[in-house]
């Protein structure tokens, strides 16, 4: 595992113990969540969420790229600990990274954030509990919903036989599928312009157009 661009390209990460607990992402495969991102008009990363963070190689990419701050969700100790590590050895500290050793699906870690304050959250929950029913992590989406900003986007990674649904406040899900996984971009909608300068054309419509 490594950073493939930004203030920390090339960059080695500890990767996980295991794959039951945390899946890594190819260097491939991010390169392409990334350029994605970039087509809807994610640039800059402001603050970020990346939740069942596994050891942090998505939030760590973004600060990389330069994101002013990432709050990583993990409730497994081993890999919490392991994210840490890779959080010291790149220097980051807590001013612009917040490490909770947390459930997820709890929500009490959601209480803090505010409203319109999130521009880009990655969601990658453990294969094993995707596959028994996607519920949760769509009510998970459902409640980041407020706390993104206009055209923030959150990205939920599954096994690629699950079908992605519409959630409620979004645009999309505009879906890649790589392989075994499938990544699904969620974004929250833009304040509707009407003058002709600002009509469509940019890559903040993608959504929008797929989902119609």
């Amino acid at each position: 595992m490594r950073i493939i661009a930004g203030t920390h390209r090339g960059r080695t990460l500890l990767g996980p113990e295991g794959d039951q607990v945390t899946r890594p992402i190819t260097d491939r495969v991010k390169e392409n969540l990334f350029n994605r991102l970039h087509s809807l008009g994610v640039i800059g990363y402001g603050r970020v969420l990346d939740v069942f963070a596994g050891t942090g190689s998505m939030g760590l990419e973004a600060l990389s790229r330069g994101a002013a701050h990432c709050t990583f969700i993990e409730r497994d100790r081993p890999a919490s600990d392991r994210l840490q590590q890779n959080l010291d050895a790149l220097g980051i500290g807590p001013q612009a990274a917040d490490l909770r050793t947390s459930d997820a699906l709890g929500g009490v870690w959601l209480l803090p954030i505010a409203d319109a304050t999130v521009t880009l959250a990655f969601l990658d929950p453990p294969y094993p509990q995707a596959l028994e029913s996607l519920e949760p992590f769509e009510q998970l989406l459902a409640d980041l919903r407020p706390r993104l900003e206009p055209g923030g986007v959150a990205v939920l990674r599954t096994p690629a036989s699950l079908e992605a649904r519409e959630v409620a406040g979004y645009d999309g899900p505009a879906s890649i599928i790589d392989g075994s996984m499938g990544l699904h971009f969620y974004q929250a909608p833009l304040p509707e312009d009407p003058s002709p300068s600002t009509a469509a054309g940019d890559g903040n419509n993608e959504l929008r157009s797929k989902s119609d």
